[in-house]
């Protein structure tokens, strides 16, 4: 038996070699960069991990995989991890089968032990529009939850984060919550201990059929003390740094824009499929130059690689026209673009599953407007 199995146990392992396998399942291809950063890490750690939807989750082990020695921590999940009903609540909302076939797994009752195994404390969502009344209830719950976690961390554990607290926005790193702060500042000033942060930024190339790849962009290690806003800000600050520019970010932008100019000049635009390809590809060489200036964080960097980009295209035009952003012109190779739904507003809490297209762009667009423009032909 291994120092890892010995300390986290064998159950444990098997738990995470499930997710490491569901990987293949679910058609990822998880790529980490900084895995240096994964050796030697200081005794504590809050793994501070950026977080857009469930389905990068699976990828998540490969970060696990890739820690030597691996710690024993705990994780800060959403309450109803631990409910009794998390797959039936959370997967196949649209399809009455596969949810009443999660039910089913959920009533043995194994999805809940997984988690209590996984050392899984749900903590419940402070910024959902709720009374005055039960904000104040919930509060008191997550101070209530956050003291288990400052336990833990007294006995020795590292703990796993998503210091967003949510999925729900419109695109780009959203705001960042005090759950790290607390942590880091109670341990040092309670316990005497240096808990560092390590930084994770997860992005998705989501916006094509088929395999997706899935960038995990680990930063070094980093302790400091500071006031909450300025701590809370320069954790936000490490994490955009991390930001991993994916395809799908620069497609979505280019047709986003267009539709902008579309709407504001009151015409239909017609675009054909050798103007996106090389407007795209103008687009990304430009973006790819700024990140060698330093003007932008990290790009996938097999965009340069001509074969590799234009199975990219081609994939993300077939995705663009299941969901209807892109129809088909008498002429097979020209679309038009539905302005309607590309410019689509939704709630906060719905808009990136109703239009992944405009989060997708708004990702981009958060590492600046003013930088971003310039590289696309409009």
């Amino acid at each position: 038996m291994t120092e890892t199995e010995s300390k986290n146990g064998l159950i444990y392992e098997g738990i995470i070699m499930g997710f490491f396998y569901a990987v293949w399942v679910m058609r990822q291809r998880p790529q980490i960069k900084g895995v240096e950063y994964l050796k030697n890490l200081p005794n504590q750690v809050v793994f501070t991990i950026t977080h857009d939807s469930y389905f990068e989750i699976p990828s998540l082990s490969r970060i696990y995989k890739a820690i030597n020695p691996r710690p024993v921590f705990t994780v800060m999940g959403k309450e109803d991890f631990l409910s009794g009903r998390y797959l039936s609540t959370n997967f196949f909302k649209d399809n009455a089968l596969g949810r009443n076939i999660l039910k089913m797994a959920d009533m043995t009752g194994i999805p809940k032990k997984v988690f209590e195994k996984l050392n899984v404390i749900s903590i419940p969502r402070p910024f959902a529009d709720i009374h005055e009344p039960k904000c104040k209830n919930v509060k008191n719950q997550i101070s209530s939850q956050l003291n288990q976690f400052k336990e833990k961390i007294g006995d020795g554990f590292s703990t796993l984060i998503f210091p967003e607290g949510t999925t729900w926005g419109y695109g780009g790193l959203r705001k960042i919550r005090s759950s790290v702060y607390q942590l880091v500042s109670t341990s040092f000033e309670q316990y005497g201990k240096k808990v560092y942060i390590l930084p994770i930024n997860v992005k998705v190339d989501k916006l094509v059929k088929g395999w997706k790849d899935v960038f995990i962009n680990v930063g070094k290690p980093q302790f400091f003390i500071k006031s909450r806003e300025e701590f809370n800000q320069q954790v936000h600050d490490v994490l955009e740094k991390l930001h991993t520019i994916t395809f799908s970010q620069v497609a979505a932008y280019y047709l986003k824009a267009l539709a902008e100019k579309s709407e504001q000049s009151k015409s239909d635009i017609r675009l054909a499929k050798e103007q996106l390809i090389e407007n795209v590809d103008k687009a990304i060489s430009s973006l790819q130059n700024k990140v060698k200036d330093e003007i932008l964080p990290a790009i996938d960097t097999k965009l340069t690689d001509n074969d590799y980009c234009m199975d990219k295209i081609q994939r993300f035009i077939r995705y663009c026209e299941k969901n209807r952003y892109l129809s088909k012109l008498s002429d097979p190779n020209s679309y038009k673009l539905n302005i309607s739904k590309i410019l689509s507003q939704h709630s906060k809490r719905r808009f990136r599953k109703r239009n992944p297209l405009a989060f997708h762009a708004n990702e981009l667009a958060s590492l600046g407007d003013s930088k971003i423009r310039s590289s696309f032909e409009i």
